[in-house]
């Protein structure tokens, strides 16, 4: 459940190209610099000197080429050259302008990654950040056009440079994010290939993601040469199960990939067993053209792993088996979901995908585990871990989840399971469901404004009423509803 964000690319299509307003004077003007001169082939970083105290976090995400909000525009003869601009997979954390939050460069941007340029002569760029204003996408802050000089490199200037920088390449996520990867990123050079690729390895989520990602800048053959050649000798991994399903990497070569990735997934490295999981369950799906018996080899594998798995005590393979079953939903995957929950492993998400096959047999086993875990709460006291189970029995079961939501909503103590209850018994036009948010407005529990919030969305009449007509309106919904007896 992926979500993308806007790039700055797209904002400023949206806005047109602001070409006037560095002369706005309630624009603050930034000054930016750059190396003189910059050569081809090796890196070129734009320092940042904001008018109002803002700093760059580069990376914003695990995209390489990804500036989100931070701008960068580039002129040759008065003419625009295209970026080529990195779309970043997932949501960000931390300030508006993103931050990928594992150590990062203040201050600087890699443009190189953006503006691969290999002609020399006299640039002109520009930086330009954005930022929401009153609901508006507006600019913060903009540079003048600033004079880039590309020269071609004095014979084995890169190469010295190249040779230096992989014999030293450091072990922490922040030098290796904030400069030394998206330096290397420069050259398409086989040697920072493979430093990418033994970067997808790393213990660090962040590094591996975006050494992964960086993947889409070099030629896809000789991407796919390495990747299978990596594969065999080290097997899969996460970053690259994630880099397989988001790009087109992957399709020439997904039988090849799921040969090599099949061995491991007896693994005693509990990492790799999740690797080819990972790999295999993204590698059914029809896009991949797959034949049939490799789809089926695929699914009798991921079945027959769910006891390794639990002897490993392995929860993230766990959740990727109990994903796998859940969207396939073949004979006998319903049962070893259930094998999952009892042992434990990934029970929020293996309950979930047990309601996509709506077997409503399976509705009082769910309720007695929400209802335990109301009793065993002291690690989740509010109900973060099972809200969603019970979010799922209305769309999935209808009518023949009611009495269960009812049970839930009477039996359990966790605020989010019982929120989630009423919400869907009030949809469900059950007494119950209004009962609870007619009570929410007398007793005033710290979720007030957010269910007054939930309920003012959803229902116009009541959308600028004051709290007693919200009471009033619960009341008499609440009077006229089925008491679900």
């Amino acid at each position: 459940m992926l979500r993308r964000l806007l790039s700055c690319a797209s904002i400023a299509i949206c806005l047109g190209t602001p070409g006037r307003t560095q002369d706005t004077p309630q624009i603050p003007v930034a000054h930016i610099s750059l190396p003189d001169p910059a050569y081809i082939g090796m890196p070129i970083w734009m320092i940042l000197e904001s008018a109002t105290g803002y700093k760059i976090h580069y990376p914003s995400s695990t995209t390489p080429n990804d500036f989100y909000c931070n701008e960068v525009e580039v002129q040759l003869d008065e003419h625009p050259v295209q970026p080529l601009i990195g779309l970043s997979p997932a949501g960000r954390n931390g300030p508006a302008c993103g931050f990928l939050g594992a150590g990062t460069s203040e201050s600087r941007l890699p443009i190189h990654l953006q503006y691969p340029l290999a002609e020399p002569g006299t640039y002109k760029v520009r930086f330009t950040r954005r930022e929401y204003r009153n609901g508006k996408i507006g600019i913060a802050e903009q540079s003048r056009w600033t004079p880039l000089h590309l020269e071609l490199a004095p014979p084995d200037k890169v190469e010295r440079w190249l040779e230096e920088t992989l014999a030293a390449i450091p072990g922490s996520p922040a030098e290796l994010l904030g400069d030394t990867l998206p330096s290397l990123l420069a050259s398409r050079d086989p040697r920072v290939l493979n430093v990418m690729l033994d970067k997808t390895y790393d213990s660090n989520s962040a590094v591996a993601g975006y050494a992964a990602n960086s993947l889409a800048l070099f030629d896809k053959e000789q991407v796919r040469a390495r990747v299978l050649s990596v594969l065999k000798k080290r097997g899969p991994n996460e970053a690259l199960g994630w880099l397989f399903t988001s790009s087109d990497i992957a399709k020439p070569i997904a039988a090849e990939i799921v040969n090599a990735s099949l061995p491991y997934m007896r693994s005693p490295d509990p990492p790799k067993v999740v690797g080819a999981l990972h790999v295999l369950s993204m590698l059914r799906d029809p896009a991949f053209h797959l034949p049939a018996d490799t789809v089926e080899q695929i699914s009798s594998k991921l079945e027959s792993e769910v006891d390794f798995v639990i002897a490993q005590r392995n929860e993230q393979a766990a959740s990727w088996l109990a994903n796998s079953f859940g969207a396939v939903r073949r004979s006998g995957d319903r049962l070893l979901l259930w094998k999952l929950v009892d042992a434990g492993l990934t029970e929020e998400q293996s309950l979930i995908c047990i309601t996509w096959f709506r077997d409503p047999a399976d509705l009082p086993r769910i309720t007695a585990i929400v209802k335990q875990a109301s009793v065993n709460n002291a690690s989740d006291p509010q109900g973060y871990k099972m809200f969603a189970p019970v979010g799922a029995m209305r769309t999935q079961y209808g009518a023949a989840a009611r009495p269960y939501l009812r049970e839930i909503l009477a039996g359990s103590k966790q605020t989010w399971v019982r929120t989630t209850a009423a919400q869907d018994l009030v949809w469900m036009n059950d007494r119950a469901g209004w009962q609870f948010f007619a009570g929410v407005l007398r007793e005033h529990p710290f979720y007030e404004d957010e269910m007054v919030r939930w309920l003012k969305e959803r229902f116009p009449p009541i959308r600028n009423a004051g709290e007693t007509e919200v009471l009033n309106f619960l009341e008499s919904k609440a009077s006229t509803a089925d008491p679900g007896n």
